[in-house]
């Protein structure tokens, strides 16, 4: 039989900022609690989260979150946006045929 496979320790995710450039990002004041978990990651993690870029670090174990990093700064881009009005509108048109049968 096989083992459930051990997740333990934790996950870094970056989130979009596709709409903001990086020239013009901008990192929010961190809290102690942020502080502490941005000083306890390795350095190449510090830099970006540094920067401004939005993060989650998640708790692999347990699923919970530990800290969000420059939470303001998510942004999808133009081609995002328009993707997913356009996934939208298509449900919306199917929706409505599906009433009118």
């Amino acid at each position: 039989m096989r083992r459930p496979k051990n997740t333990s320790g934790y996950a870094v995710i970056e989130l979009n900022h596709g709409g903001i450039p990086d020239d013009e990002l901008k990192p929010e004041e961190f809290d102690e609690l942020q502080s502490a978990v941005l000083n306890a990651l390795p350095a190449e993690r510090q830099e970006p989260i540094r920067r401004g870029c939005p993060v989650i670090v998640i708790n692999m174990e347990t699923g919970e979150r530990i800290a969000t990093f420059n939470a303001k700064n998510v942004k999808p881009d133009k081609y995002q946006m328009e993707s997913f009005a356009r996934g939208i509108l298509d449900m919306m048109m199917k929706d409505m045929a599906e009433k009118r049968d």
